[in-house]
């Protein structure tokens, strides 16, 4: 995960989000740093596995837990969960996209969100580390209603490049959050409790409440062996 920034914040439509975290822990990462303070509701949206043989195949963190006898929890890493096409030098079966949510995942957290925040509201969708990555001089902002997602990213792709992202979302009364970090292969959001209950009971997605102390980094796991470890690899 990281969290390096060689900007200021001060004056760019950033800054209230920033305010709202906390800074690099000692020892691993937290939700906090992600999703700002103050929120009823803290969630792990789960970005789904894909096979790497060009099956199509996909499979869910629960499902692959569940396989491999591992606990399902809301700090399980993907270093817990046992893939059988990972060895030294090979490529793992099932892979997860880093930083930005699979369609099927996105699209059902769009509709429900949506049907909390309204069509017609303005939600605004930010690239943070990204932009400064691709040589823009402050954070990537653009305005849309929440089912604008996919033309903001080819807007913000014709201007800048193919990006990850957007790494933050967040209607104009700030009732929820939405945040990709480009490292990690779940993605963390703030919200009320009513909305929170409405994206856990949906079945497209595949989530979990967790703490803004709820660690997010890849050795967070603290109840399976970490295969990370395991192996000696980096």
């Amino acid at each position: 995960m990281t969290l390096v920034r060689e900007w200021s914040y001060d004056g760019t439509e950033l800054a209230w989000l920033q305010a709202g975290l906390i800074g690099t822990m000692d020892e691993g990462h937290v939700v906090a740093e992600l999703v700002p303070d103050g929120f009823e509701a803290y969630l792990r949206v789960f970005h789904r596995f894909e096979a790497s043989d060009g099956s199509g195949r996909t499979r869910s963190w629960r499902g692959w837990a569940g396989d491999s006898g591992v606990r399902f929890h809301g700090e399980l890493s993907h270093w817990s969960l046992p893939d059988e096409g990972r060895h030294e030098g090979a490529t793992p079966l099932w892979l997860a996209q880093s930083g930005q949510l699979d369609q099927c995942t996105e699209r059902a957290l769009v509709r429900v969100l949506g049907e909390v925040t309204g069509d017609g509201r303005p939600v605004s969708f930010a690239y943070d580390l990204e932009a400064l990555l691709w040589g823009a001089d402050a954070p990537v902002v653009r305005r849309s209603s929440v089912y604008g997602l996919d033309e903001v990213r080819k807007e913000v792709a014709a201007e800048l490049g193919s990006l990850q992202g957007p790494e933050f979302w967040w209607p104009t009364d700030r009732s929820w959050v939405v945040t990709s970090d480009c490292d990690l292969l779940s993605t963390y959001i703030g919200c009320s409790a009513e909305t929170a209950e409405r994206i856990l009971a949906n079945r497209e997605i595949e989530a979990l409440p967790v703490a803004p102390q709820t660690r997010v980094d890849w050795y967070s796991d603290r109840l399976n062996p970490n295969l990370m470890r395991a192996t000696n690899r980096t």
